[in-house]
């Protein structure tokens, strides 16, 4: 009878085995211990590459969400700065909010914020947690803040002179810079309409449109188009009207046509409510005027 090629694994001797099996295991708990110092390690690792995904998912919901009104680098536009170090250093403790930043950030993206009517954003903070009716999952919410977040040492290197920070009208603030309270008062209402280029500003819209540049297949404006050369295109957008209609139909009813590449939604819904007639009217005029004054 022919010997199997295994045989030399065959052991008759009891100490032969028992001292093998020792070696094994002893063997075995030096390969776990050695697994062991080296998890730390890996793990945080892993949480580096969790963590730079999460920022990476954030970025793309933000720029295709967010950017519109708080700017492609955060730094504001028609709402607040995010890129700010008044931001990260002082925004809580003048909302006198007893959570941490991270939680304050998820709050917001969350659930949204409420606007004042008379306040100088022209957009309200929109609700986007599918908790709360909003079209983001709860990981997505999660990129974003950890997106908004990563902003910090970067915001932290900014003096008074680069931060971008615009304070809260009537608002209690405190200067980082110099230690003291700020109050922001309210600016005194005008007996008159607001000019054009005022209105262009304080409705959020130079956020969102360049009037310097003009909307081409080359040049696509974002978030919103670019109004260089509307005066050219305005009268062709819609059938049946002319250039004033389509562009004064575009602030008062901004769904109602929705330029192909763009979504609808963003741009704000209530401008009738926060502009007289004549003021829409003079704002018509003047981004129709190819030789406006700036």
């Amino acid at each position: 009878m022919k010997r199997p090629w295994y045989r030399f694994l065959y052991v008759r001797s009891p100490l032969a085995k028992i001292g093998i099996s020792l070696l094994a295991l002893l063997l075995s708990f030096a390969v776990l211990m050695f697994l062991g110092l080296r998890e730390g390690n890996r793990m945080e690792a892993q949480t580096l590459n969790w963590d730079g995904r999460s920022i990476q998912n954030g970025a793309a919901i933000f720029a295709n969400n967010c950017s519109s009104c708080h700017g492609v680098d955060g730094k504001g536009g028609a709402g607040p700065a995010l890129h700010s170090r008044y931001f990260f250093e002082g925004r809580l403790n003048d909302l006198q909010f007893t959570g941490s930043l991270h939680d304050y950030v998820k709050l917001t993206v969350a659930a949204g914020r409420p606007n004042n009517k008379n306040s100088q954003w022209a957009v309200m903070m929109p609700t986007w947690s599918s908790r709360y009716g909003g079209p983001l999952r709860d990981d997505q919410v999660e990129d974003v803040t950890d997106f908004v977040l990563n902003w910090e040492e970067d915001a932290k290197q900014q003096t008074a002179e680069t931060d971008p920070w615009i304070p809260f009208q009537n608002a209690p603030m405190t200067d980082i810079y110099t230690g003291q309270a700020v109050a922001v008062a309210t600016p005194e209402t005008t007996t008159g309409p607001r000019t054009p280029q005022q209105l262009f500003t304080a409705m959020g819209c130079v956020g969102c449109h360049k009037l310097d540049q003009p909307q081409t297949a080359q040049n696509v404006g974002a978030p919103g188009p670019n109004l260089g050369n509307l005066y050219e295109l305005a009268g062709s957008m819609v059938p049946g009207q002319d250039a004033a209609a389509y562009v004064h139909t575009s602030i008062v009813d901004p769904n109602a046509h929705v330029v192909e590449g763009y979504m609808p939604g963003i741009m704000p819904q209530d401008f009738s409510t926060k502009m007289t007639e004549d003021e829409i009217n003079s704002l018509v005029q003047w981004i129709l005027d190819p030789n406006r004054p700036q």
